[in-house]
């Protein structure tokens, strides 16, 4: 499967975690937010109830600077590079960002006669001669919106390769549409993934296993009909699509995001620059207690292996002065029986001051024989409030 790093952009110039500088306690939410200010030339303004001063320091600043600028050198798309920026001269104060990323735009297609052949397809009714798998869990953003964490894979043996410049080279094209009940466009994306193997071998290796495929795209709350076309270049084209549901929410009220399912996590600490680029091309990644967990893209596992469950809970009291206690249920039924195997409550890990608590619980799928479950996920609180049931289906081989 590939990382991470494969899918957004990995620094091959720099040492780990010198772009967005080290997080001492990633739980620590007011810590993250002075980092990050570090790491991206800006200050923090605390919720001191002070809003008239912290005002007049935006002025301030605003009215007080010199703008220092140069064109970077060509460089790979997705590399990190770091910033040091020094003044010879006492009594000034130096704020500039540590660093930055090549990134692609999030319409990478736009205006490409390659985007108009997929639109054609995505929005036809000629099916793809190139089957694979897709997962799409939501997570709120802000009242009534949502990003959707997509997660797509495809069959290797679909990609067309050929020797570019000593190298076994492809790219593939993905578009993604979101249409309304009425046909209208609500949100869209299009990218391009150049896979380069230095001889055979490797290439053989990365056949082995569906080419795993992330992005990110935010949407309004509302019912869509999700679609995703992919294609490599040849006349082999995948078309994917699944209903796509967002409900209302006001964020006011205790509510939950969609459920992602994964068998891949990995260390924060571990990840070198790969939260750098995501961070600073306005990704985010799905992480709870330190752990980075990757979405399953067919939620399909073995029995040997260490699958897990993500989401969030929205808990608007949390960040009172007396938050109550949040928990979650977990019920994990036979989708061809019905019958209940799992129920289990867990109180989740919220952070002090935020509203979100990350939910990362395991997928006890050792216990389970052989075939079709659905988990079902419920938020409480110790007020008496609860959620709407998520669930997302599964497979265990």
């Amino acid at each position: 499967m590939i990382s991470p790093s494969q899918m957004y952009g990995a620094n091959q110039y720099n040492q780990p975690r010198q772009i967005v500088p080290q997080f001492p306690d990633v739980a620590a939410n007011q810590q993250v937010l002075y980092q990050l200010a570090e790491g991206t030339g800006g200050f923090v303004i605390v919720n001191s109830n002070d809003l008239i001063g912290g005002m007049q320091r935006i002025a301030n600043d605003q009215s007080q600077y010199y703008v220092l600028s140069y064109t970077p050198a060509e460089s790979a798309e997705g590399s990190c590079h770091t910033l040091r920026v020094k003044v010879d001269r006492g009594g000034t104060l130096v704020r500039a960002r540590s660093g930055y990323c090549n990134e692609r735009p999030r319409d990478l297609l736009a205006g490409n006669p390659i985007e108009k052949e997929m639109e054609t397809r995505a929005s036809g009714e000629m099916a793809g001669n190139v089957t694979g798998s897709m997962q799409a869990p939501f997570f709120y953003t802000s009242p009534n919106t949502a990003r959707v964490n997509l997660a797509i894979g495809i069959p290797t043996n679909a990609l067309k390769f050929e020797k570019v410049k000593g190298k076994q080279h492809t790219a593939v094209n993905v578009l993604g549409i979101a249409y309304k009940a009425d046909g209208t466009i609500a949100a869209r994306f299009s990218d391009t993934v150049n896979l380069d193997f230095d001889d055979k071998k490797q290439l053989e290796e990365f056949e082995k296993r569906p080419f795993h495929y992330e992005n990110q795209f935010d949407v309004a709350s509302g019912q869509y009909n999700l679609k995703v076309v992919f294609s490599s270049g040849n006349e082999s084209f995948g078309k994917l699509q699944l209903p796509l549901t967002i409900d209302p929410y006001d964020g006011k009220q205790l509510c939950m995001s969609g459920v992602a399912l994964s068998n891949e996590m990995q260390r924060v600490a571990d990840l070198s620059t790969d939260l750098d680029s995501q961070l600073l091309a306005d990704r985010k990644p799905l992480v709870v207690q330190g752990i980075q967990i990757v979405p399953s893209d067919s939620n399909r596992f073995k029995k040997t292996d260490n699958a897990a469950i993500y989401a969030e809970i929205y808990a608007p009291l949390l960040a009172g002065a007396n938050p109550p206690q949040v928990g979650v249920e977990v019920i994990v039924v036979d989708r061809k029986t019905g019958e209940k195997k799992v129920d289990v409550a867990s109180r989740a890990a919220n952070q002090p001051g935020s509203s979100i608590a990350p939910v990362g619980l395991k997928l006890p799928v050792a216990t389970l024989a052989p075939g079709s479950y659905r988990v079902e996920l419920r938020a409480l609180d110790s007020a008496g409030n609860a959620t709407k049931p998520r669930t997302a289906d599964f497979e265990v081989e």
